[in-house]
């Protein structure tokens, strides 16, 4: 549909991956760098041999209820750790750390 002559962008934006009760989430779904992202922290969690699932939300409700005005972030167990630039593999583990549900 075209409203104000302006073309209509199909986006999986509000998918919340199912369960948005899980520890670890991305937060943003629709821009390369929020995939990218999702993408390193799924990484992150299979090289640290965690035995936890990654959720992907790209629900702009969801999103606005972590105060978080920029994505991608990183929300573990309900506390965000980072916003608003690309999460790599390695601020993953730091982070993945800092909330302990990593262990050296």
């Amino acid at each position: 549909m075209k409203l104000f002559g302006k073309k209509e962008e199909t986006c999986s934006c509000n998918n919340t991956s199912g369960n948005v009760e899980r520890k670890i989430m991305v937060l943003g779904a629709c821009c390369k760098k929020s995939q990218t992202s999702f993408e390193n922290v799924k990484q992150a969690v299979k090289e640290l041999n965690l035995n936890e699932e990654v959720s992907n939300i790209g629900d702009n409700a969801m999103i606005a209820s972590y105060g978080v005005m920029q994505t991608p972030a990183l929300v573990i167990n309900k506390k965000v750790y980072t916003y608003g630039k690309l999460i790599s593999i390695e601020d993953a583990k730091k982070y993945l750390y800092q909330s302990g549900m990593a262990h050296e």
